[in-house]
């Protein structure tokens, strides 16, 4: 059965399936609808992320079958190489594992089986059907980094469609709030039409009706807004002063608050620190001192807030204490133990395979960093830090060389991005499956690509254009552009 927003979704993907800059786009634009379904079969629904991503895929391997290169992504394959290793070890993980450990150890497993309870390990349907998620999101993150390459200076104008989602989900979220205390009308069935999700769009704190946009809960929305005011954060931190990102950044923010998700607050101070330190390993002294004014700042703006909202409005002041209990009490709440409970039990997995996982998509955690001790072991985190120390070394040579704002710009807003989605899945999140996710790591590895084959190209090309003088030279366009 086609959905409501499929009737409007799937055209656009098939309307534009040998277009594939505008099939990243729809990946951008279907990753906001998280808890939505564009085509329901059964209990399952095709969210509208999946859709474009694949078919981006498709056309991609059709085009090198046919005869296409990329010369540019030879050195994007060279940062990637530790992230294709760590894939196909969990691929193999999920045959191997849950027969090696056969009913020795105790694991949550998939919703999909039913069982909402410790069970023995042993080769379920979540393997399979995690297996082709984590094939799909690599395959886009693999097949995306070759092809952006290609786009040079363009990458900005892909990479501003996340930010108008953002934009888009803020607007959704707002109009959700108005009809939650105005009373408008708001198609809730249209945003949260996905069968395969549990869907809290009506909890409340006192009187407040908590956010949900069109996401299945306030954390998850909390998650996607993170990552909104990370990039457009961090954008602006590193120069950039487009109505865009400020627009981005001041809503993003304020519907973050409005959603009162515990996550959310936690993820928000976890992606500060997470960017302090990002700014420490790669940052100059222009930019450190920028992220310290900048900080020091948004302390002080909030609190003035906090000290002038009970003189001002008392009401307001009275709820926002309502939250700020229900806040601090999290930890005592039925819900903080069970997911602290099923985090422990995971760890507890990962230990009792020596450390070699269970095998992908065997066990079902709480939060990010459990679930890959539980799934991959210690091999697959290792693969993985090998793999961000591979990116930032990527990222650090080719900010040192040529220097193209717009590529830049596209770094940095991926960067804070990534960290934002990262500190909101380290908290509350079993794993990373939003295909917006793998196409920012993409974006992020391609522009640090072409900045540096941009720099080998000027290099190599540049004693034969000698001749051409100083304006002729800066004039000249470089091949891809």
């Amino acid at each position: 059965m086609i959905t409501g927003l499929g009737a409007i979704f799937l055209p656009l993907c098939i309307f534009y399936w040998r277009t594939p800059v505008r099939l990243l786009q729809l990946t951008f634009v279907g990753a906001a609808f998280a808890a939505a379904a564009v085509l329901v079969l059964g209990s399952y629904g095709v969210t509208p992320g999946l859709l474009p991503s694949l078919l981006f895929i498709g056309y991609f391997l059709l085009r090198l079958a046919l005869g296409a290169t990329y010369p540019t992504g030879n050195g994007v394959l060279r940062v990637l190489t530790p992230f294709i290793l760590v894939v196909i070890g969990a691929l193999v993980s999920s045959l191997l594992m849950p027969r090696f450990f056969e009913g020795q150890i105790f694991v949550w497993p998939q919703k999909l089986s039913g069982f909402d309870v410790l069970t023995p390990l042993s080769p379920n349907a979540g393997n399979y059907t995690q297996d082709m998620y984590l094939i799909i999101d690599a395959g886009l993150t693999i097949v995306a980094s070759l092809y952006a390459v290609t786009l040079g200076r363009h990458m900005q104008l892909l990479f501003n469609t996340y930010l108008y989602a953002g934009l888009m989900v803020v607007a959704i979220s707002l109009w959700q709030f108005s009809a939650n205390t105005l009373h408008v009308w708001f198609p809730t069935s249209f945003f949260l039409s996905n069968p395969g999700w549990a869907l809290l769009s009506e909890e409340n704190i006192g009187s407040v009706i908590r956010l949900t946009g069109p996401f299945s809960e306030p954390a998850a929305l909390a998650g996607y807004l993170c990552g909104i005011i990370g990039a457009s954060g961090w954008m602006i931190f590193n120069g950039d002063k487009r109505l865009l990102t400020r627009l981005a950044l001041i809503l993003g923010l304020g519907v973050l608050l409005l959603c009162t998700s515990t996550t959310g607050y936690a993820a928000l101070l976890l992606m500060m620190a997470g960017l302090a330190l990002y700014t420490l390993v790669v940052g100059n002294a222009t930019l450190k001192k920028r992220v310290l004014i900048g900080l020091t700042a948004t302390g002080v703006v909030v609190a003035v807030i906090m000290a002038a909202v009970p003189a001002i409005a008392p009401g307001v002041a009275h709820q926002a204490m309502n939250i700020v209990t229900a806040t601090a009490t999290k930890q005592q709440s039925s819900s903080y133990m069970d997911r602290t409970s099923t985090d422990l039990d995971s760890l507890k997995a990962a230990a009792a395979s020596y450390g070699l996982g269970v095998g992908w998509g065997s066990n079902r955690s709480s939060s990010l960093l459990p679930g890959l001790a539980a799934s991959v072991g210690v091999w697959g985190i290792a693969g993985l830090l090998w793999f961000v120390a591979r990116i930032l070394s990527h990222v650090r040579t080719a900010q040192r060389q040529v220097a193209i704002p717009e590529l830049k710009m596209v770094i940095h807003g991926c960067t804070g991005g990534l960290i934002g989605m990262l500190a909101a899945a380290a908290l509350s999140s079993p794993g990373l499956t939003s295909p917006d996710f793998y196409l920012l790591l993409a974006l992020l590895i391609a522009a640090a690509g072409r900045l540096r084959w941009e720099a080998h190209t000027t290099t190599v090309r540049l004693p034969r254009f000698a001749a051409l003088g100083p304006k002729a030279l800066a004039e000249r366009t470089l091949p891809g552009e």
